[in-house]
């Protein structure tokens, strides 16, 4: 459901207020930070960071049950948020022993991005738990394949030869209902589902040029100012791999500079879809939502949750700035505006902003 603008501002006064809580809690004890905490969601029930944090803190202190239910809070009020997934997930595992919550929500991350190097080594050391030798050896080889040096995925390399040449011993297996501990087709959800074997397919010899080598050339053109000849070849690292964020979103980039809004909003959308916590991805689609689309709300619905995790992000603080001057928000418009400049005194776009607003003040009156 989308936010209304003042519904946003809220969340951004909410972000500020929370950011001054955070300083206090740090130098109290456990009981008053929770007490802190707990009292701003009465006035923000919708917070998710507030949610992640007070989950976190009452784990802290041995409180399991309220735990779960703050850690699922704020994964249900930012699903997109990779880092309360993961918190999630490994509180399903280590404290709950939930096996099959945790690969699930393990396996949900993978879908959104393919390359995400803890929760390939997650699943992997939950495959071990559970007995799925070869399993776990598929996810840590992936794992080394994006990153050679990783040493939890060659540690538990060096052990799984051994492991799987010895007959199998008894182990501790959570208690869930037996489909719940299947480990479930990787990107079983994706729009052209694919066995497990086939989530390492990327890495295989093609006769073809890569993606990555298609995208290196596109770059080069993008950079040469050849952007047709740019926009082709993304066109085929796309067709190549779907899943390719990064390709979608200079194809938005490009689709945008060469006047064709709608291609540029899909593939920025894409970018946002595979990769939901990237900055840059949410900020260019809200920057195309808001100059190309004058899709008001929606862009500043985008704009108020990077300011709630960068509060100090000079673009974004403009970008709500400019939104708020042109729905008439001019008070708070001068807020942001002073907020920038608080930060950057130097910063001549927001004195020049404000000196505007002033003589209009002063010719109304």
């Amino acid at each position: 459901m989308q936010l209304s603008a003042n519904q946003n501002l809220i969340l951004i006064e909410g972000a500020a207020t929370y950011e001054r809580i955070l300083a206090d809690v740090r130098e109290v004890e456990l009981d008053e930070g929770l007490r802190h905490v707990k009292d701003f969601l009465k006035i923000y029930p919708d917070f998710a960071r507030a949610h992640n944090d007070l989950a976190v803190m009452y784990y802290q202190a041995g409180n399991a049950l309220k735990a779960l239910a703050h850690y699922e809070k704020a994964h249900k009020l930012d699903p997109g948020n990779v880092t309360y997934r993961k918190n999630l997930a490994d509180f399903y595992f280590v404290e709950l022993e939930w096996t099959g919550d945790a690969i699930h929500t393990y396996l949900d991350i993978l879908k959104d991005n393919p390359f995400d190097i803890e929760a390939l080594n997650a699943l992997g050391s939950i495959s071990l738990q559970i007995g799925r030798k070869e399993q776990a050896r598929q996810y840590f080889s992936r794992t080394l394949q994006l990153d050679s040096n990783n040493q939890e995925a060659r540690q538990a390399l060096q052990q799984l030869p051994a492991a799987l040449a010895a007959p199998e011993t008894p182990r501790c297996i959570p208690q869930v209902p037996a489909p719940a501990v299947q480990i479930p087709e990787p990107l079983a959800a994706a729009p052209a589902a694919q066995p497990f074997q086939n989530l390492f397919r990327a890495v295989q010899p093609e006769q073809a040029k890569s993606s990555a080598e298609l995208y290196r050339e596109a770059i080069t053109l993008a950079n040469a100012n050849k952007v047709n000849e740019a926009i082709q070849l993304l066109d085929r690292v796309v067709t190549q791999d779907a899943n390719n964020a990064l390709a979608h979103n200079d194809l938005g980039v490009l689709y945008q500079k060469t006047g064709e809004p709608r291609k540029s909003r899909y593939h920025h959308e894409e970018a946002v879809r595979l990769q939901p916590a990237n900055k840059i991805f949410q900020k260019n689609l809200a920057d195309l939502l808001f100059i190309d689309f004058n899709e008001l709300e929606e862009a500043l619905g985008i704009y108020v949750r990077l300011q709630a995790k960068s509060p100090q992000d000079i673009e974004i603080l403009k970008a709500i700035a400019k939104i708020c001057q042109t729905v008439g928000k001019e008070t708070d418009a001068r807020y942001f505006l002073e907020r920038i400049l608080t930060l950057q005194p130097w910063d001549r776009e927001a004195q020049t902003a404000l000196k505007e607003m002033e003589s209009t003040d002063k010719a109304r009156v």
